[in-house]
């Protein structure tokens, strides 16, 4: 099975000719609005030790956000609505349309040259939502009606737990696997014999910030996805 990385907000980056529409917002760029803090790190990581592709955009998803599809009301921010249609369009172009198809582009090469494709979509989550604590290190994003996604999914959360028996592995959190995002969409594109679509969710206490937490949790996620693939 062929590994294939994206991570669609792993950074909090303006161009600058939309600099004027975010002045004076370097709390909310900085924070899990503006991007997701310690993804593309373990995006990296992972594209490092497994030799795989890794696709991924730096613009903060308030410009633009690459892992909704083009009807959702959430795709422009409160910030970047405003521009004009013109506009609009120049930055899909530029930042969304340009990442999402440079990366199905890619899948669809592998899958119809014949080969088993695992798409891990890296993120992070924030700790707290909504006044709540969301009780997860690590969330394993996919589709419940795909057999191959839910047993994939199944199978790593077990290895995971094997590792780290205090690790707090759950499947389909915080958010639904099947709801709109990039997955979603690549699910419809392509065959599901031979494309698995998940998305790895991490809890930015554990993170987002350099150090032994960090490493350790990053060093659990490889070795457990190694076995996985050689057993896939």
């Amino acid at each position: 099975m062929k590994l294939v990385l994206s991570c669609e907000h792993g950074g909090n980056r303006v161009p600058r000719r939309y600099a004027g529409l975010f002045a004076g917002c370097e709390k909310v760029l900085a924070s899990h609005r503006g991007w997701d803090p310690g993804a593309l790190w373990l995006a990296k990581r992972l594209a490092r030790a497994f030799d795989a592709p890794l696709h991924a955009t730096t613009v903060t998803r308030l410009l633009v956000d690459t892992n909704r599809s083009e009807h959702h009301r959430g795709l422009f921010s409160p910030w970047s609505a405003p521009m004009s249609r013109e506009e609009r369009d120049l930055v899909l172009d530029r930042h969304y349309r340009a990442h999402r198809g440079a990366l199905e582009r890619r899948l669809r090469g592998l899958t119809e040259a014949g080969a088993s494709v695992l798409h891990l979509a890296v993120h992070s989550f924030t700790p707290h939502w909504q006044g709540r604590v969301r009780r997860c290190d690590i969330g394993l994003l996919y589709d419940p009606q795909r057999e191959a996604e839910r047993a994939l999914c199944q199978q790593w959360q077990r290895l995971l737990l094997a590792r780290s028996p205090r690790l707090r592995v759950r499947r389909n959190f915080p958010y639904r696997g099947a709801a709109d995002g990039l997955t979603t969409h690549l699910r419809r594109q392509l065959p599901a014999r031979t494309y698995l679509g998940v998305e790895l969710e991490l809890n930015q206490r554990s993170i987002a910030r350099a150090g032994a937490r960090r490493r350790a949790l990053a060093q659990r996620i490889e070795s457990s996805l190694r076995t996985l693939l050689a057993e896939a």
